[in-house]
């Protein structure tokens, strides 16, 4: 089984009230991972500014799990083990 590594950081754009959601395999501080080494992440979706999801590419059972727990804010981190 492989580890991933979810991690809702502020976006780089102009697109106001949106934050990025990235992935990276591996059990990972992400903060600090993060600032550390942002290009080895990579997009996984969006959230809104009420900490909605609007799209996310992670197996059904996470996105739904985090569908339920909403709304979320930037700096959640989130691990999921997956098929590998």
């Amino acid at each position: 089984m492989t580890t991933t590594t979810l991690y809702i950081v502020p976006a780089l754009t102009d697109q106001a009230g949106q934050c990025r959601i990235v992935a990276r395999k591996g059990a990972w501080a992400a903060k600090q991972s993060y600032r550390e080494n942002p290009e080895a992440w990579h997009e996984a979706g969006i959230m809104n500014s009420q900490g909605h999801i609007v799209c996310l590419n992670a197996p059904a059972k996470v996105y739904q799990q985090l569908i339920q727990d909403e709304p979320h804010m930037a700096g959640l981190e989130v691990q999921y083990k997956e098929e590998a």
